[in-house]
């Protein structure tokens, strides 16, 4: 009984999964950056409809809403990227037009 592996038949096929792997990773890479970017494609919220008021049983009244969990109107509905790259950015990149840092959040009236 011969218990000796041939070594040039079982060291190809691990080099085969080796680069089958490699070149499956980097196929993974390359898709996750083609395409339109998502801040260019329009959220799912913006869609979103607003509930009715509350309204509340006979002898209970709707507690008055707290200020500090409203919603602000957003006049040109939901932005999430620039008309336009800004300038000093690449602007033939896609992903240049993207917003990357969130405005600023008015505190003032926090207390």
């Amino acid at each position: 009984m011969n218990n000796n592996i041939d070594k040039d038949t079982a060291r190809p096929m691990s080099r085969r999964m080796m680069e089958g792997g490699v070149l499956l990773v980097v196929a993974a890479v390359l898709g996750g950056c083609a395409g339109t970017p998502s801040c260019l494609k329009t959220p799912r919220y913006a869609n979103a409809k607003e509930f009715p008021k509350l309204k509340a049983p006979a002898g209970l009244t709707v507690p008055k809403p707290d200020p500090d969990w409203m919603i602000p109107s957003v006049s040109n509905g939901p932005v999430a990227a620039y008309d336009t790259a800004p300038q000093g950015t690449n602007a033939s990149n896609p992903q240049s037009r993207c917003l990357t840092t969130p405005p600023p959040i008015n505190t003032s009236s926090a207390g």
